[in-house]
């Protein structure tokens, strides 16, 4: 049975399981397949795998789809056939993995896998996406009630790849809170193919036209979000309030301009870190839970001033920055240190 853990319990577990690059006896090297390379959350996510491979002494190949499910594919085969110790990948489409797996499987090479669960993972790595989507729908709800004296109003969402179980999560725990009021209406909800910026302008600029009364949009990532808002700026509707998700450094920033009303804190180089470094624990041979799901944290401008210094120390500080404590506590440290002036 599959079983959800938090972070510091699955911390608690690990005591003791941090391999020194001196324990090894043979170097690991472990690939990671990312969706792509221009995303500045996965970019994020990278450097917080190549600082776990640095901090553990063991070899990362990085590799990604460009985007496409092939090229993904041929990415993932291609580790298989260099006979790495582990693979740990985000699939863009994870039903299109299945041979794949296989192969990985017959030549033991154990697989963890990010965000979607493809059968044969080892362990599967995410965040706790349904609870941060509920986050941004209660927010929501807040912002249209100050808006309108109750819970009223159009809303759309800008959705991610549709392959993803990250794309369903994010937007179902939204889209769970606000059936809840009949009079939030979500008008339009459209993939932006593999998260791209362009098809997120695109969308927006339909919407302008094909939703008038249009209130709010949520999209999954600020990747999404800080394009959309670009939209509505120079279309003078900056009165269309944007939420968004991933707590970028661009989403930091489109807080802090009010471009944007709120985003999710997830810390990408911490994650790409467990990412990277859960690969590296069952490359080693060692046994981790079955799953592995990361908390994120609303950023408003009441709680901004925190997560900037934080996202700064994760870019600036990387080789000293604390990727083996909870994430919670982190978030809490930084919040009682940086509080909003």
């Amino acid at each position: 049975m599959k079983h959800r853990l938090t972070i510091g319990l699955f911390l608690m577990m690990l005591v003791g399981l941090f391999i020194s690059p001196a324990a090894a006896q043979d170097k690991i090297k472990i690939g990671l397949v990312q969706l792509g390379t221009d995303n500045p959350f996965w970019i994020a996510q990278v450097a917080g795998g190549q600082e776990a491979a640095r901090r553990y002494g063991f070899e990362l190949v990085v590799t990604s789809g460009e985007g496409d499910v092939t090229k993904q594919v041929k990415a993932f085969e291609d580790l298989v056939n260099q006979g790495v110790s582990a693979i740990s990948i985000n699939p863009l489409d994870a039903k299109a993995f299945g041979p794949s797996m296989k192969k990985a499987a017959d030549a033991n090479i154990p697989v963890v896998c990010l965000f979607s669960y493809m059968d044969g993972c080892a362990t599967v790595l995410g965040f706790e996406e349904v609870a941060n989507g509920r986050l941004v729908g209660q927010y929501a709800v807040e912002l249209l009630t100050k808006k309108y004296g109750e819970p009223k109003g159009h809303v759309a969402i800008l959705l991610g790849a549709l392959g993803q179980d990250i794309n369903t999560n994010r937007a179902g725990g939204f889209e769970e809170v606000i059936k809840q009021y009949p009079n939030i209406v979500i008008d339009a909800q459209e993939s932006t193919g593999n998260w791209e910026a362009d098809k997120a302008v695109a969308l927006t600029e339909n919407w302008l036209t094909a939703y008038p009364d249009l209130d709010l949009i949520y999209g999954l990532s600020d990747s999404l979000t800080v394009p959309a808002a670009n939209v509505l700026k120079r279309a003078g509707k900056e009165d269309i309030m944007i939420v968004s998700y991933d707590g970028t450094e661009i989403g930091l920033s489109g807080i802090a301009d009010g471009s944007l009303r709120s985003t999710v804190a997830l810390l990408p180089q911490y994650n790409g870190f467990w990412n990277v470094y859960a690969a590296y624990l069952v490359g080693s041979g060692v046994q981790v839970p079955a799953t592995y799901y990361m908390p994120g944290a609303l950023v408003t401008t009441e709680n901004l001033t925190g997560f900037q210094q934080l996202s700064a120390d994760l870019a600036d500080k990387i080789t000293i920055f604390p990727f083996e404590l909870p994430v919670g506590n982190i978030v809490a440290d930084y919040a009682a240190r940086y509080p909003n002036t």
